[in-house]
């Protein structure tokens, strides 16, 4: 249960970032070890977290807020608001991957609990520029 007034929840959601979170940083260190170029937050529809060449597109997406296996966990969430929210996040998420394919660009999802094997990681991206 919530245990925070409507205000006070306010306040905690404006301090979550959107933008240069630890997951991302994670990421780009990650790029970076491997000199590996990119474009970080280019200026596209959708706010990819960075670009890979001309038509790699990459998100780095939290577990939680993007719902990652929502179907087997949605039932715990303690508010209907919840659920409602991240089943908002999901299909604002499948809309603008697919719209993205659409104009060509290949998209990628790097999932919170994937960056803990980097290799995997670095094989997934690697997978999908050599296409």
């Amino acid at each position: 249960m919530d245990n925070l007034t409507k205000d006070q929840r306010k306040l905690n959601m404006s301090c979550i970032r959107s933008s240069n979170t630890k997951l991302e940083q994670t990421f780009l260190e990650l790029l970076n070890e491997n000199k590996i170029l990119y474009t970080d937050h280019p200026k596209l529809y959708g706010k990819p977290d960075c670009q890979i060449g001309d038509k790699l597109l990459i998100f780095v997406d939290s577990d939680f807020w993007h719902g990652w296996h929502f179907s087997q966990w949605r039932d715990r969430m303690p508010k209907k608001y919840w659920v409602q929210k991240i089943e908002a996040n999901i299909v604002r998420d499948r809309r603008k991957f697919k719209k993205l394919k659409r104009t060509g660009f290949t998209v990628i999802r790097v999932w919170e609990h994937e960056l803990k094997n980097k290799k995997r990681v670095l094989d997934k991206l690697k997978r999908r520029y050599e296409k």
